[in-house]
């Protein structure tokens, strides 16, 4: 009896949050959450930056605002549930998300915010990535830098 008791207030004081979480967001970014006070990137996809800049006919927009703006309309009022995923590419707190059965990153890859993240999703959300391209989506409506190239261009300066 003294270990169940022991278990079971182990469960309480370390709950199994950190493999899981669930609850209403915060919309950090185009693939950042927080979530229950966690912040959390979107495992797998990588969103443009919040300052950063895509094309379409030769005109300026804000594609990192876009990103963060169909997040939070995406999960407005929604409960999100998200599972941890492997760190494979030394990346902390990466999760996968889902509205329901919907998960976020397909989402945001779908409607061209977000791009596949190698090596982590070299096959994973492909299809929705040729998807989004083949019908002109979101960024690849016009021009854009991948979003690790901009941030790595920006840490350059």
């Amino acid at each position: 009896m003294p270990l169940l008791l022991f278990l079971f207030f182990m469960a309480v004081i370390y709950p199994a949050s950190a493999a899981e979480l669930t609850g209403r967001v915060q919309v950090l970014d185009g693939d950042t959450l927080s979530i229950n006070g966690t912040e959390i990137e979107l495992w797998g996809l990588d969103a443009p930056e919040l300052e950063q800049q895509c094309f379409t006919e030769g005109k300026p927009w804000f594609c990192g605002q876009s990103a963060k703006h169909h997040i939070e309309v995406f999960t407005q009022g929604k409960t999100v549930f998200c599972k941890a995923k492997p760190n494979t590419d030394g990346a902390q707190n990466q999760y996968k998300c889902a509205v329901g059965s919907l998960d976020i990153g397909a989402e945001m890859i779908e409607v061209g915010l977000a791009l596949p993240y190698p090596p982590v999703s070299d096959t994973y959300y492909i299809r929705s990535y040729k998807e989004a391209r083949g019908l002109g989506r979101g960024i690849h409506a016009g021009t854009f830098i991948v979003p690790w190239e901009w941030r790595k261009a920006r840490s350059d300066n």
